[in-house]
């Protein structure tokens, strides 16, 4: 082939693959500008908030970034029976969901639990969950075999462990997981609404509390940045939750800051500094977009949130776990009321000897307290004493003489006195009267004078000598009875 030949070959081959070239550029750029639907971006989360009445939805990224809008959806759920239904009304009313879904459904209630440490500390997962099962069952009533729960341990104290828990009938929860994988999706989580674990207006704050309302119940929340976080429940139906709500309060330390959360449970609450109620889609989406910031973190959620769980595990459970850890919880229950039976066996000897002891003392005081009031009493009487010691010794000094004066002065004429005699604490005076009277006159007058010298006067005694024709003459006997110290302290008789 000539050199002509060659070059109008590759000419035309040149002007070939250049056409070729510019047809897929323009290709390019039409497909590009094509909208199809399963090109479309998919949100890597999707979290739906059920209500009894419609269901709100909010897409967000794996940062927990609102994408797009938020939606309502006319999708009720009036029971967790009906939550699969309600699901796929959403998907089939709505753009494709994210690749994982987050339920928080308004009829999912949440419970507290505190068993003693000792029952749960070292066991798996299994063993736990199975005693929360056990110890749920007795609250509810619903056994302990058909339900899925989740918990998160609140605090560890006082030999008392407290769990945040949520629970589900298996049946329902099964249904809803199989729905949510139909639609292309996967079932991140199924938890109770209430309960965030976050301040609403500002997620950087670490000191706050806030009161949320819910159909039945009331979540009180507390977040401290010593305490750590709590949460209270109040039941509605209750009479007395607005006194009860109001010691909680008294009870905790001043807070600066809270907030109170509103649905359809409108109850009158104390004032709090900041109020969100859910009444629209915008408020509603804000709420919903602080549960994503919580729940698309990689760290272990501080919520209870129910997840799917495979076959397996749960049939291993049931069959390996399940009369085992009855059993286990059982012996605890055992052990740990032992454990308290010792303890207050201990404590109950110790209050003895406390009693013991206490009854000793009472004793000694008693004791002290009696001798204190004889030396009281003696120190009295020695005052007395100390007061009538100088009469005492001046009305010895002159009772004689006294004795004698008032013997003189008092002397009726009818009445010889024949004798003084000293004998030991008596004075006699012995003598004859001309008539009956005289010696009582006599010792009337003696007992009013001679009073104050200590001496008590007794009444004479007295015998007829019949020495006259009527009767006489009469000897008698007057006695002066020495009253020692006492008798000095007598009034005067008037």
């Amino acid at each position: 082939m000539s050199d002509g030949v060659v070059n109008l070959v590759t000419l035309h081959y040149a002007e070939i693959t250049q056409q070729n070239q510019h047809n897929i550029e323009i290709f390019l750029v039409n497909f590009s500008s094509l909208k199809l639907p399963f090109l479309s971006k998919r949100p890597a989360h999707t979290l739906l908030f059920i209500t009894e009445v419609k269901t709100f939805r909010v897409d967000v990224d794996k940062a927990g970034i609102r994408m797009g809008n938020a939606e309502t959806i006319v999708a009720a759920c009036p029971s967790p029976a009906k939550l699969a239904e309600c699901f796929n009304t959403v998907a089939a009313n709505s753009s494709p969901l994210g690749r994982k879904v987050w339920l928080l459904y308004i009829g999912l209630p949440i419970t507290l639990l505190s068993i003693p440490s000792m029952q749960v500390e070292g066991v798996d997962e299994a063993t736990l969950i199975q005693a929360l099962k056990f110890e749920l069952e007795g609250l509810t009533g619903q056994s302990s075999l058909d339900t899925q729960l989740a918990y998160h341990l609140l605090s560890n104290k006082d030999e008392m462990s407290s769990y945040w828990v949520s629970q589900i009938n298996q049946l329902f929860f099964e249904d809803v997981q199989k729905a949510i994988k139909k639609a292309g999706s996967t079932l991140a989580g199924l938890i109770p609404p209430a309960a965030l674990p976050m301040s609403l207006e500002n997620p950087e704050r670490q000191d706050w509390l806030r009161m949320e309302c819910w159909p039945n119940q009331l979540v009180a929340l507390k977040n401290h940045p010593v305490d750590g976080f709590d949460i209270r429940l109040f039941s509605l139906d209750s009479r007395h939750w607005q006194t009860e709500l109001d010691l909680w309060l008294a009870e905790q330390s001043e807070v600066t800051y809270t907030e109170t959360l509103y649905n359809n449970q409108i109850e009158l609450l104390p004032a709090t500094t900041f109020n969100q109620h859910l009444r629209d889609l915008e408020s509603t989406a804000f709420w919903l977009q602080a549960w994503a910031s919580v729940l698309v973190k990689k760290d272990p959620s501080v919520v209870p949130v129910l997840r799917y769980q495979s076959k397996l595990n749960k049939d291993l459970l049931l069959m390996a776990s399940g009369g085992s850890v009855a059993l286990l919880v059982c012996l605890s229950h055992l052990v740990w009321n032992l454990h308290q039976a010792n303890d207050f066996k201990v404590k109950f000897t110790d209050l003895q000897q406390v009693e013991t002891t206490l009854t000793g003392m009472r004793k000694t005081l008693n004791d002290d307290q009696a001798k204190r009031e004889k030396l009281k009493e003696k120190i009295g009487k020695l005052k007395v004493d100390s007061e009538t010691f100088p009469r005492l010794i001046k009305g010895l000094q002159h009772r004689p003489a006294q004795l004698l004066e008032a013997l003189a002065k008092g002397r009726p004429k009818n009445l010889l006195v024949e004798s003084i005699a000293v004998d030991k604490d008596e004075v006699k005076i012995t003598g004859i009267s001309l008539d009956a009277t005289s010696a009582n006159e006599l010792s009337n007058y003696l007992e009013k004078n001679l009073s104050m010298l200590g001496w008590s006067v007794i009444a004479p005694t007295k015998n007829n000598l019949d020495l006259f024709a009527d009767g006489g003459p009469w000897d008698f006997e007057i006695k002066l009875l020495d009253l020692g110290v006492e008798g000095f302290n007598k009034k005067p008789q008037e």
